[in-house]
């Protein structure tokens, strides 16, 4: 294949890769997922440990709004506890 061919690929790929990396906005809760892209775990493993008691060292608090059954982590907490700040 082509240098400039394949030079003009890897550009796209990374293009892709950091838009995904990015993709999370400012907001002040965050769902697992989006917990998942800042820190790499597995948003089921977020979820697993959000149900760990209080006293365990790897729970991580969570909030449900109004009835949902969706589960929110605020960003500052998440970064706090994976030192990403």
């Amino acid at each position: 294949m082509e240098e400039q061919t394949l030079k003009r690929i890897e550009k796209k790929l990374d293009l892709l890769l950091n838009s995904r990396k990015h993709r999370i906005n400012e907001k002040k809760y965050i769902t697992a997922r989006e917990v998942e892209d800042l820190t790499g775990l597995n948003y089921r493993t977020i979820l697993n440990r959000s149900n760990l008691d209080e006293d365990h060292p790897r729970f991580i608090p969570s909030i449900q709004f109004g009835g949902s059954r969706r589960k929110y982590f605020e960003r500052k907490v998440i970064e706090r506890i994976f030192h990403l700040s």
